[in-house]
């Protein structure tokens, strides 16, 4: 009698299991200093959407539509819409216009008073601020490496925080947000026209991507955060001092605990988004306790968190994009997904606007519905992301800096490999399985798996994850 054959996908909690021991490896020494210009904008996106309620009332309205709803719709309006004109060629000149434009507009919206033509202009700023982050959101994802990514947007997160707390503390004469968004713009502009045309060059010769169940995955929690963290910016009180107080005194220590998790404890960015999930459902089912009691303001302490799901978000979209993306998809999905997250702020706009009291549950329920879906598919991201073959990459220099690193220093050319057998163990670190490399050198299956098995045994190893200890430990890693 035949055996049955064993389910390949993961069981739910042995999934989780898995997920919580999966690590990643971040090292400081691989930040270049040279490159700081694309790290410190693209996470402008969160920066801007929590200040909106700062720095826009409720007194002017466009179709019942309050200016925190139309401005950041239109922030994600503008980030598709223009990044549609953008290639690998022209984005650098692009950036820099867009970067011109954006900041001639606040200019002149900055010293207007509270109108409907301050609100219209106020649109058009930030429909081109969208834009700005979307030509920044490439070169975060193409042209940086893994420790860049993460300390980019942590950075972003501490400067968020910080400018919370000192907003709350009204220490610059209750003009801080306007003076702060200010600097914001103007460094937008300056990174971006910085920008290197040449530095964009590496990405054209990209082979050409799909959507793969990685890119899927990490999509999924990238707009579910998205979601998540906007109804807070409706809720009554969000935008008063003494929760912009508790959001950035508990967001600073959020954000050197994520870094610390990466930096010492190794832990996966798995971990840092079920924090996130976890701390705004708190965040959002404590809003139901009576205003002024402690439990409502114990809420405004733990939505400090919000950091942790920032930094989660940017630094999983960089990082698979950058291994499995293409200009092209990247674009695909920007442009598409972009202007679709404006729902994220026409949903509870439009509940705030009609049914206020319902915003609590509303934002609970969403919560809890994402946060359930993210369990849930545990399975996929154990198998697909955080715990699959290529996933060895996330404690590289580089999502793709291992067949790089091979051929620029010839690792492996004392190990008393055959020629093939190299091919091979590049192929490997580079994230394929044995179809994938069969398919790129031409030969079989059986083949492919004969190699591999050689290799392994040559180099007294027996898996993939030993094969990339092997090369790159701290002793084999080129310096940079």
């Amino acid at each position: 009698m035949a055996k049955a054959k064993a389910d390949p996908r993961r069981s739910l909690t042995a999934s989780i299991a898995a997920l919580r021991h999966s690590r990643d490896n971040v090292k400081l020494g691989n930040v270049r200093a040279g490159y700081l210009k694309y790290m410190l904008i693209f996470p402008l996106a969160p920066v801007f959407a929590n200040m909106q309620g700062a720095l826009f009332s409720d007194t002017v309205q466009l179709f019942t539509l309050d200016a925190m709803t139309l401005t950041g719709s239109a922030y994600c309006l503008g980030a598709g819409v223009l990044f549609a004109f953008t290639n690998t060629k022209n984005m650098a000149l692009l950036a820099r216009l867009t970067a011109l434009s954006t900041a001639a507009a606040f200019a002149v919206w900055l010293f207007l008073p509270e109108s409907l033509l301050s609100l219209l202009l106020a649109i058009v700023f930030t429909f081109g601020l969208g834009g700005c982050a979307a030509c920044a959101a490439f070169a975060y994802t193409f042209i940086l490496n893994n420790a860049e990514r993460l300390l980019g947007a942590a950075a972003i997160s501490l400067f968020f925080a910080l400018s919370q707390l000192d907003a709350g503390l009204s220490l610059v004469s209750g003009h801080f947000n306007r003076i702060y968004l200010a600097a914001l713009i103007l460094g937008t502009a300056i990174c971006l026209f910085l920008y290197k045309k040449e530095d964009f060059s590496a990405v054209e010769g990209r082979p050409r991507a799909s959507l793969n169940p990685a890119i899927k995955l990490t999509l999924y929690f990238f707009i579910a955060h998205y979601f998540v963290e906007i109804f807070y910016t409706y809720l009554p009180g969000a935008a008063s001092a003494a929760a912009q107080v508790a959001n950035g005194a508990v967001g600073i220590f959020v954000v050197l605990l994520a870094v610390s998790l990466q930096l010492f404890t190794r832990r996966s960015v798995w971990n840092m988004c079920n924090i996130f999930f976890i701390a705004m459902l708190l965040t959002y089912g404590l809003y139901f306790m009576p205003e002024g009691s402690a439990w409502r303001s114990l809420a405004r302490y733990i939505h400090g968190f919000e950091q942790m799901g920032y930094i989660a978000a940017y630094y999983l979209l960089g990082c698979v994009f950058k291994k499995h993306g293409d200009f092209r998809l990247f674009k695909l999905c920007l442009v598409i997904i972009l202007p679709l997250s404006m729902l994220s702020y026409l949903i509870p706009g439009t509940i705030s606007a009609y049914a206020p009291d319902s915003l609590p549950l509303a934002a609970t329920l969403t919560t809890a519905a994402v946060f359930i879906g993210f369990i849930l598919l545990s399975p996929a991201y154990a198998k697909s992301l955080f715990a699959a073959d290529w996933s060895d990459a996330f404690r590289s220099l580089d999502m793709t800096e291992a067949v790089k690193k091979v051929e620029e220093s010839d690792l492996l050319a004392d190990l008393k490999l055959t020629p093939r057998e190299k091919e091979v163990a590049a192929l490997l670190l580079q994230g394929n399985d044995a179809k994938q490399i069969a398919a790129e050198l031409t030969i079989s299956v059986h083949t492919a798996n004969f190699h591999t098995k050689n290799l392994y045994k040559k180099l007294g190893i027996n898996k993939r994850s030993e094969l990339f200890a092997r090369l790159y430990s701290d002793s084999f890693l080129p310096e940079i």
